[in-house]
């Protein structure tokens, strides 16, 4: 049958598409689910790997100068570091607008005020961004309460307690020593001190404190004592050796002889000393151990001068009043710390006397008015009794020595001899 149109087409039959058996079906959802939950897995494990290695913050506050220092410290696995490299720092206070930035991990610090808290934003930017806030406590700002002069010195009291610094010096000879948690006390030296002195409280603030000491007395040394009456003055020094034939001379005929000991020298032959002493002979102070005091920090000679003098006075019955630095060693800071020790005034000597003979210190014969040294040493009996012989040939007077001894004398600006 044709139409209008000319004859029919044949139609042919529509070929169904092909069905995967159920098998391969099962296979391939399979696999798609696999592939997404292997990239979610990834995604998973890159953020927790950017999570762990994201910087730390670590922060420090220093009370001294009331500073908060922050940084980032490196985050854990082997991407850690690079992200550190690349991350930047910024550090806020709230409601002020000061800022501090760094990069890395370079320090980015900020000023707080003292005795309040204050509120920092710390914001990170870099491969690992995030913020946090961090709240500092900085201590009360360490004051000066009240300052005062003294006959040692100068005292200050401040708001907090002091962490204590033993063995301060300031112009290299005055002393820093802290009485009570909250004072410290500024020693006069040698010379006058004019300095600033920076105090640490136990919480770390600080505070700086202008200082100017004046210099203590200056204890003078006489090479020479008073000549009234033709008198003559006889010294032994050091105590090593006690002469009991000098200890015999002095009871027979009432000898005044003045004794420079070492306090370790006392303590070794006490019972000779105190019989000493009960013949009539006067004891001085010859330091602790015999150190050339012109070599030890003001503090160091004080405490040569000082122990020994009560030490003696304690073992004796008889303090000091007199010394003789070792050596005949003397500058200002030896004679400042005599005076700190106590002692009013310190003697060296015009004549030696040794088992070579009799030594003046200008090659003449005795005269009145000199100071003899001898030494406890074997033969020092034998010396004593050839020095007499010629103290008593040119008529003159041995006389104990004490502080009046020495009026209207001149005092000597160096040492004449050094033992």
């Amino acid at each position: 049958m044709t139409g209008l149109g000319g004859p029919a087409r044949p139609v042919r039959p529509m070929t169904p598409a092909p069905v995967l058996p159920p098998r391969l079906t099962v296979l391939a959802l399979t696999g798609v689910l696999v592939a997404a939950g292997l990239i979610v897995a990834w995604m998973g494990q890159r953020a927790m790997g950017l999570t762990s290695a994201r910087p730390a913050v670590a922060w420090a506050l220093d009370p001294a100068s009331n500073t908060v220092t922050i940084r980032l410290r490196p985050g854990g696995g082997p991407s850690g570091r690079q992200i550190l490299a690349r991350s930047h720092l910024t550090v806020s206070e709230g409601g002020n607008g000061k800022r501090a930035r760094a990069q890395g991990g370079a320090p980015a610090r900020v000023a707080v005020a003292p005795g309040r808290r204050t509120r920092l934003t710390v914001q990170v930017a870099g491969p690992a961004p995030f913020s946090r806030a961090l709240t500092v406590a900085a201590p009360p700002a360490l004051r000066v309460t009240a300052s005062r002069r003294d006959p040692g010195g100068i005292r200050v009291w401040v708001s907090g307690p002091l962490r204590r610094r033993p063995h301060e010096l300031l112009c290299g000879q005055d002393e820093v020593s802290f009485p009570a948690a909250r004072e410290v006390a500024v020693a006069k030296g040698a010379v006058p001190c004019r300095t600033t002195l920076t105090l640490t409280g136990r919480d770390g603030e600080q505070t700086v404190v202008r200082v100017a000491a004046g210099a203590l007395p200056e204890i003078p040394l006489y090479s020479f004592a008073t000549p009234a009456r033709r008198a003559i003055y006889l010294t032994v020094d050091d105590g090593w050796t006690p002469s009991p034939r000098m200890l015999a001379i002095m009871r027979r005929t009432r000898l005044p002889v003045t004794a420079f000991l070492i306090e370790r020298a006392a303590q070794r032959d006490l019972p000779y000393w105190r019989a000493f002493v009960r013949a009539g002979g006067t004891v001085g102070d010859h330091t602790v151990s015999h150190p050339n005091l012109t070599t030890l920090t003001l503090g160091q000679a004080t405490a040569q001068w000082r122990q020994a003098r009560r030490a003696l006075g304690h073992l004796l019955g008889q303090v000091p009043v007199l010394g003789r630095p070792p050596y005949g060693a003397f500058d200002p800071a030896v004679q400042a710390a005599a005076d700190r020790g106590g002692l009013k005034k310190l003697v060296g000597w015009s004549v030696v006397v040794d088992r070579d003979g009799i030594h003046t210190w200008d090659g003449k014969g005795l005269a009145a008015g000199e100071i003899v040294l001898l030494h406890w040493v074997p033969g020092l009996g034998s010396q004593l009794a050839r020095l007499l012989s010629v103290i008593h040939a040119r008529h003159l007077n041995p006389e104990p020595l004490t502080a009046a001894s020495f009026a209207g004398t001149a005092p000597q600006r160096h040492s004449l001899d050094g033992d």
